[in-house]
């Protein structure tokens, strides 16, 4: 993983040397069995890739055709692969072109669109669109047990929606925020990492996302929003009132929180276009990480997203999705 530290002075990491680790090039020449040996490396780290049975945890695993293994334990006799139990569960794609979906979509600034991967990758559009999707839930899962600390803000966004105008301008009217239908919050310090991702900006959601993510030592900044008044009870408060400035006097501002949203809405308009609000909370955490590893090399970009998709269980709301396995249609109350 690069080191920031080690930049030149005066240039911005995004523009080094240091940024670039791992390019489209360095995979094309990748053979599958390299990729493969990523994959048992990251899916069992502390062996350093040797399998070990999930289900009783011995190490002594007999390899069987097709990639597989076979516990030897009497008592257990599982077979698994290095995708079982995963978010690649039931996988059909190769071992390198995941590796590739994975870089290409890590490498994109502002997201990557299904469609576009489709083309890149050379699979159907739903294979592309489930993928990514994956990612984006095993990105999400890192703010279950993150509590952040410092100077943290709070605002709320509106975003996506689409009222269409009437045909006569007298007979149309400028939606207001509250009439656009979709709709994130979040949390975040002036310093990585940032949380988003609560589904209201009402009082009792910015309430316990302030009580289960931040230190009771940290300072919460927000605007004039009556939502965070009972904040004051829980941590020490700042307020400024953006009808009136975008700062007070003192320095207090939400600042980063609102260029963290400038940057949702740049992904919304020029990448995706539209995204169902079923599914908005895992975008804008894959937003929030991207902010959070800005400082991070691409090589390390990819190793971090397909550890953390290794990690995590195979997906009860993705799984199966294209037969009719469809989440709830709040995700992130399930």
């Amino acid at each position: 993983m690069a080191n920031p530290e080690d930049t030149p002075k005066g240039q911005h990491f995004l523009l080094s040397p240091e940024c670039r680790t791992l390019t489209v090039l360095d995979l094309a020449k990748m053979r599958d069995a390299t990729a493969y040996d990523w994959f048992k490396r990251l899916r069992w780290p502390e062996t350093e890739g040797k399998p070990y049975c999930p289900k009783c945890g011995t190490v002594r695993c007999h390899t069987m055709s097709r990639s597989r293994f076979k516990c030897t334990e009497k008592t257990c006799k599982a077979v698994f692969s290095v995708t079982s139990g995963t978010v690649f569960h039931a996988r059909k794609l190769s071992f390198k072109k995941m590796l590739i979906a994975i870089w290409f979509s890590v490498n994109s600034v502002k997201g990557k669109a299904a469609l576009q991967l489709s083309r890149e990758i050379g699979v159907q559009y739903k294979t592309a669109w489930v993928l990514l999707m994956k990612l984006r839930e095993a990105i999400a899962w890192r703010r279950e047990e993150m509590v952040l600390d410092g100077q943290v803000e709070i605002d709320g966004k509106y975003a996506g929606g689409h009222i269409r105008p009437e045909n006569k301008a007298e007979e149309s009217h400028r939606p207001s925020p509250q009439e656009i239908p979709e709709h994130e919050a979040s949390v975040r310090p002036r310093d990585p990492p940032a949380r988003a991702g609560r589904p209201d900006e009402d009082g009792d959601a910015a309430w316990a996302a302030v009580r289960d993510h931040v230190s009771r030592e940290a300072t919460v900044f927000a605007d004039e929003h009556g939502s965070y008044n009972d904040l004051a009870g829980l941590n020490k408060l700042q307020r400024v009132n953006h009808s009136k400035a975008y700062q007070t006097d003192d320095g207090t501002n939400t600042n980063q929180v609102e260029s963290f949203f400038s940057r949702v809405q740049r992904a919304y308009v020029g990448i995706h276009h539209r995204f169902s609000l079923k599914y908005f909370d895992w975008y804008v955490a894959e937003f929030a990480w991207r902010e959070d590893c800005r400082q991070v090399s691409n090589r390390g970009h990819t190793f971090q997203v397909l550890g953390k998709a290794l990690s995590r269980p195979t997906s009860r709301y993705l799984c199966g999705y294209w037969q009719g396995n469809k989440p709830p249609d709040l995700i992130w109350e399930g």
